[in-house]
């Protein structure tokens, strides 16, 4: 289960920043706006928050903590949706379809602060703290079955690359188009793509 920290005035805060991002811009908007659209006063604000920047890098860790728990404990089981003669199982999958689906559906759920976040001039900052989270889930589930990211062709280093880049581009892409698809939809690409190679994609 995900620890709840954010209060009700917190939970305000966050919707007036979803809002005013939306409205005016990261850059224009002020703490004076934010306590305004959030029904406080600015030193209730400043009990939480520093000033707007520390408000966004909060929001954005403790969105990023409560993704990867979701991630680690994934939920009860749900079919996959079939794609093809070629669907596959978890067996030779470090991330499961299930910790898939269950992060992809706590984005959906909460589409609307990821995408402000994402026009806030930090987009980059979302980008490498979804590889990062995926990176380490990786490396913690090879480590539970003795595995670690080592070719001796390839550097470690590149390895952890290819072993999230791809997937992390997935999900940014479905982010970027508004998660249009369902997180199903997505969750199967993703478990679908883990199995072919590049030229498998060509028709």
């Amino acid at each position: 289960m995900i620890q709840h920290r954010n209060t009700r005035t917190e939970g305000a805060i966050k919707d007036a920043f979803i809002t005013l991002t939306n409205a005016k811009g990261f850059d224009a908007m002020t703490v004076s706006d934010l306590a305004r659209e959030a029904h406080i006063n600015r030193g209730t604000f400043y009990t939480h928050y520093t000033d707007k920047f520390d408000l966004r890098q909060q929001l954005l860790s403790n969105a990023m903590s409560d993704l990867t728990q979701i991630m680690l404990t994934p939920g009860p089981s749900f079919p996959r949706q079939t794609t093809g003669p070629q669907q596959t199982g978890d067996d030779g999958q470090l991330i499961s379809y299930n910790a898939l689906l269950d992060g992809l559906r706590y984005i959906k759920n909460d589409f609307a602060f990821f995408d402000a976040i994402s026009h806030s001039g930090n987009d980059m900052q979302l980008y490498n703290r979804t590889k990062d989270i995926i990176t380490e889930l990786l490396l913690i589930e090879a480590e539970k079955v003795g595995k670690k990211p080592n070719r001796d062709d390839i550097p470690s280093v590149y390895v952890r690359e290819m072993l999230a880049a791809s997937l992390t581009a997935i999900v940014w892409l479905w982010l970027k188009r508004g998660c249009d698809e369902p997180p199903e939809t997505i969750a199967t690409i993703i478990d679908r793509a883990r199995t072919l190679a590049p030229v498998d994609l060509l028709n």
